[in-house]
């Protein structure tokens, strides 16, 4: 389990692309950074930026709107504009994108426009080639993890509880915050993920809001707007995006606790939750039960789940915050109509974020052979000068050396030890998550 939008953000300066020399050329500063000291370009010298712009598809530029003079627009937003792309460095609206620069060279920092200066839109493709680079080498690394049996699901995809409430087991709107409070397993590296919620509603249909808070935050986390339309007591399940319960993470501190919950007075008119008779404080009965039971030892061994109330403010409605959790009440019996569908695994998100530097030749070689068979089958078939400077064999003679494997070598062969050295140096750091597996002793007959 990884959440690789998180970590694509955190590595994208792990390594950094070297800037031109021409003014008019230059990309992005954001791109140009790196924290190892380590640039794509020096892991093959075909690598230019001269030749990613020639591999960067024809109808690229048709990404980026045509400027209009009533719209607003906010800084950073690029438009397309007589043949141009511009990019805003202020809030406009109404402002032309033109540039006063004679000699084209680019040189004045303002462009003679205080709101607008023309973009390279090269940043762009090189900005998703290089995540898609890191997200190739972090998917690899977690699958050769996976593989060597160091890594893995410790619970997939298992609901709190089988079953239904009975149609005329209704609990009454009383003005108050129900739900859930879920505490995972505190260990670094183990993270819960809410695949589905299951709604059992009776009186009505309509939109839902759940809210997800922390411990550690007065803001909610996550906010859900379950569309409800089933009648007559039915049950809804409704899936989830990223919605993970991490130990630690940017927006929470280690440890505590998460409230899933929702308002009783923002239900839609008429709707009411139908209870589910289930004690969340002991194992259930075995010889009524026996798959409840095996629901119960194996979600207890990662998370205790506790259903709650709390008297809902009157203003929460426009001002959702966490209450103060001391006064908080335990309904143990209850589930207010709330069902989750959950996976709890080995979360690496926050190892590889905090470790990033030990990927760094990885990411800087996986990038590049990317970039290298992406110029060596010109999938755009775009005719350029730099064909005659290395014909398709060439280039992939330098990413896969000899194939007839008598002597290994080219950019590809480094890569592959790149990821064992990255193997090997992730080996024992975790108890549960990345264990250390020596495959034992072998015993034979001599």
């Amino acid at each position: 389990m990884i959440r690789i939008n998180e970590i694509c953000e955190a590595l994208k300066n792990v390594c950094g692309w070297e800037r031109s020399y021409d003014p008019a050329k230059a990309i992005d500063d954001n791109l140009t950074q790196t924290e190892s000291g380590l640039y794509f370009q020096g892991a093959h010298p075909l690598l230019t930026l001269d030749n990613m712009a020639a591999i960067m598809p024809d109808d690229w530029g048709l990404q980026y709107p045509e400027w209009n003079m009533i719209l607003p627009y906010k800084a950073g937003q690029k438009v397309s504009h007589n043949g141009i792309v511009w990019i805003a460095k202020i809030d406009n609206t109404g402002e032309e994108p033109t540039a006063s620069d004679f000699n084209n060279d680019y040189s004045r920092e303002d462009y003679g426009n205080p709101y607008w200066k023309p973009y390279n839109m090269l940043t762009d493709f090189l900005e998703r080639m290089t995540r898609n680079g890191i997200a190739t080498a972090i998917q690899t690394f977690t699958q050769i993890k996976q593989l060597d049996k160091e890594t893995r699901n410790l619970l997939e995809r298992k609901t709190f509880f089988d079953g239904a409430g009975r149609i005329r087991a209704t609990l009454q709107n009383n003005h108050k915050l129900v739900g859930f409070e879920i505490v995972p397993v505190r260990a670094m590296g183990v993270t819960a993920k809410i695949e589905k919620i299951g709604l059992q509603m009776t009186g009505g249909t309509g939109v839902v809001r759940m809210y997800l808070f922390h411990s550690s935050q007065i803001d909610p986390i996550k906010t859900f707007d379950l569309n409800f339309t089933v009648t007559n007591g039915g049950f809804q399940w409704f899936p989830l995006t990223d919605c993970y319960l991490p130990y630690i993470s940017d927006k929470n501190n280690a440890g505590g606790s998460w409230f899933l919950c929702y308002n009783q007075d923002e239900l839609p008119a008429g709707m009411e939750a139908i209870n589910v008779s289930k004690d969340w404080s002991r194992e259930p009965c075995g010889t009524c039960n026996m798959g409840s039971v095996e629901v119960w030892r194996e979600l207890t061994k990662y998370l205790q789940v506790t259903p709650f109330m709390y008297n809902a403010p009157e203003t929460f409605a426009e001002y959702p915050e966490l209450w103060d959790i001391a006064y908080t009440m335990y309904t143990r019996t209850q589930n207010y109509g709330l069902n989750c569908e959950i996976t709890i695994g080995c979360d690496l998100t926050d190892f590889i974020i905090s470790q990033r530097q030990i990927f760094q030749t990885v990411i800087q070689r996986q990038v590049a052979a990317i970039a290298l068979r992406t110029l060596a089958m010109n999938p755009n078939v775009r005719v350029n000068r730099n064909q005659s400077n290395a014909t398709r064999m060439d280039i992939l003679y330098e990413l896969d050396g000899n194939t007839s494997g008598v002597r290994p070598g080219g950019l590809g062969y480094d890569l592959k030890k790149s990821y064992e050295a990255l193997q090997i140096d992730t080996q024992g750091l975790d108890r549960i998550c990345l264990a250390c597996n020596n495959r034992g002793v072998r015993y034979r007959t001599v």
